[in-house]
Order: structure tokens, then C-alpha cells, then sequence
């Protein structure tokens, strides 16, 4: 049986991006996952050279060999009156475990709603194919609702169940468990824990299919974001 240490992380974009930076490095570098998943990606041209993206920059220190980037939104797009200048945030994923296939897929934008979402599905391969997908919800507990749905139907129509990583963007636990408990158990059913301390909510979560089994999980990693990193063992 594979174990396969997971640790998600929404990167809070450039906010004091130079001290985080290093704090980030040397978290990851402790905890040693295999695979990194990662929210709020930024590719800004007033802090990086185009092209050279948050998760990049984090690699360059850290040496994964496998590295899949998926570009969610053009901010001058989503919000112009603040966005002047070439600015992408996306979702991304560095691995251990070679990546042997990619793909990315919208999400719906709905009424009233700011924000463009996505996912990043990729396969990684290790004693076998291990399904991972990376998310990012719209910053509504509605809208973030519908595109987990979305995102089920999604998963579905690929006839595959993922391992999920992520920012669901969902306080509201039960209406995530109603959802997902027929075919996955969740972080938060192995231990309860705050990922968003600045409003003492739960919005961070790794799925895992009801197959799988959680060896261990921690939700910590003070003054890396505005979120807490998650860490998991998980037997595949």
C-alpha cells in the first residue's frame, strides 16, 4: 500500500509575499510532501517577471521535478477599475510523483458573482494512477456550492474519484458532507480544525475516495497565509 503525503496551501497572492516567501520554503521543506497543491497563484508583472509565477518561485528552491499550472482568471478582466497591468491568478501543483496527464476545466460563472474559478485535474504515478484535483471556489458560500456541485458532475463525466485538494470556500460543513459523503470521507470527519483563523472558519479541505484512508492529518503552518496549510497521509 502507498502512502502519499499531501499538503494544500492557498498562497494569500503577493501580501508580504517577500517574508512568506521564505517561511513557506522552509514549511515545506520540514513537512516533505509529495504532492503540493496550491490557491491564489499569482503571475503579477509588478513583482515577477511574466511567466515566472508564484509556484515557480517556490520551485526554485524546492526542486520538484513535476510542476502543472492551470490559469483561472486575467484579474484586469475580473476587476479593471484595480488591474491595469498583466495579472493572473491560477491554481497549481508540484509533484514528487511523475505527472503523466493534465487537464483544466472552468467553472461556471454565475450571476453576481466577481470571480472566474477552475479546476486542475492531473495523474500522477506511483506503485499505481492516483487521481488529484486541485480547487478554488468562488469566495461566496453559495456560489462556492454550486460549483462544488459542478465540480461532482465534473468528476462524473471523467469516470474517475479524484483525490480533492483545496480552498472550498465553504463554511458551512454540512452542506459539503451532504454532497460528497456517498463516495469520499473528508478531512474534516478525521479531525475538526480551523483553516481561516481570521474569521475562525473551516474552508480548506482534502477529499480522499471512501477507499482511501487517512494515516494521519494536521492543519497548521502559523504565518504562512491568511489560511493554515493541511497535511496528509494518506494510504492509496
Amino acid at each position: 500500500m502507498t502512502i502519499l503525503k499531501i499538503l494544500n496551501l492557498n498562497l494569500y497572492n503577493y501580501n508580504n509575499w517577500d517574508e512568506r516567501k521564505l517561511k513557506i520554503i522552509d514549511f515545506i521543506q520540514k513537512n516533505n510532501p509529495d504532492i503540493i497543491a496550491l490557491q491564489e497563484v499569482r503571475d503579477d508583472v509588478q513583482f515577477n517577471k511574466k511567466g515566472y509565477n508564484q509556484a515557480k518561485q517556490l520551485n526554485s528552491r524546492l526542486n520538484y521535478p513535476y510542476y502543472a499550472f492551470s490559469e483561472v482568471t486575467d484579474k484586469r478582466k475580473e476587476r479593471p477599475e484595480r488591474y491595469d497591468h498583466y495579472c493572473i491568478e491560477g491554481i497549481a501543483v508540484l509533484s514528487k510523483l511523475p505527472i503523466i496527464k493534465i487537464e483544466k476545466e472552468k467553472l461556471k460563472k454565475h450571476p453576481k458573482d466577481i470571480h472566474n474559478c477552475g479546476n486542475l485535474y492531473v495523474r500522477v504515478q506511483a506503485e499505481k494512477t492516483i487521481d488529484f484535483l486541485v480547487v478554488h471556489f468562488s469566495n461566496s458560500d453559495l456560489f462556492s456550492l454550486l460549483h462544488l456541485k459542478e465540480t461532482l458532475k465534473q468528476i462524473k463525466s471523467k469516470k474517475i474519484t479524484p483525490i480533492i485538494a483545496g480552498d472550498f470556500n465553504m463554511w458551512d460543513y454540512q452542506k459539503l458532507y451532504n454532497l460528497i459523503k456517498k463516495d469520499y470521507k473528508s478531512s474534516r470527519q478525521y479531525k475538526e480544525y480551523i483553516s481561516y483563523p481570521p474569521k475562525k472558519w473551516t474552508l480548506d479541505y482534502i477529499l480522499i475516495p471512501k477507499e482511501f484512508k487517512f494515516k494521519s492529518f494536521k492543519c497548521t503552518g502559523k504565518g504562512l497565509s491568511d489560511h493554515r496549510a493541511l497535511i496528509a497521509e494518506v494510504n492509496v
